[in-house]
């Protein structure tokens, strides 16, 4: 083997470990972020501030056929007239399945998404804050995008919704549990 061909291999080798650390990194980068989120949303409910949180969701059948894959945007024209609001004295009710939504759910996926294709959609915020916590459902692999970061699908994510849904909305989405 000749000493440019050596050159030539270490070079590549280099440019490889490079692609890998920056890869692993950025993944590690945005673990960190989709763990904040959760960290952030479970102080404000575990505080007593809970009655300035709002959760509204926007939904339609999960079943519903479109001619293009919905962004949340389009889901919240198409469902804005249904959208169901609930309220921090609400919710306290609820508390104990909010807590239940933990680190190990959040699974980033390794391959994102080409495209999302929203059929529920649900955010906490407050007046203050904005929005703190919210999901999207689904990407195009079923995956769960929640604030942002796209998760592998967990059934947590329904599970602290159903109660709010109207009956029928319920059994349906609660297939997809």
């Amino acid at each position: 083997m000749g000493m440019g061909v050596k050159k030539v291999a270490i070079i590549a080798i280099l440019i490889l470990l490079i692609i890998v650390a920056t890869v692993l990194i950025s993944y590690w980068i945005n673990n960190i972020r989709c763990q904040k989120a959760l960290n952030d949303f479970s102080t404000m409910i575990n505080s007593e501030s809970i009655n300035d949180i709002s959760l509204t969701i926007y939904y339609v059948s999960p079943l519903t056929l479109t001619l293009y894959a919905w962004s949340v945007d389009d889901l919240i024209r198409a469902s804005e007239e249904q959208a169901i609001v609930i309220y921090g004295d609400a919710l306290v009710e609820h508390i104990d399945l909010f807590k239940q939504i933990s680190k190990d759910d959040l699974v980033l996926v390794k391959k994102k998404s080409s495209y999302l294709d929203v059929r529920l959609y649900y955010v906490f915020e407050t007046e203050e804050k904005g929005k703190i916590f919210d999901v999207a459902m689904w990407g195009c692999d079923g995956s769960i995008i929640v604030n942002g970061f796209e998760v592998k699908d967990a059934g947590i994510f329904y599970d602290v919704i159903m109660p709010f849904l109207p009956e029928d909305a319920a059994k349906k989405w609660g297939v997809f549990r």
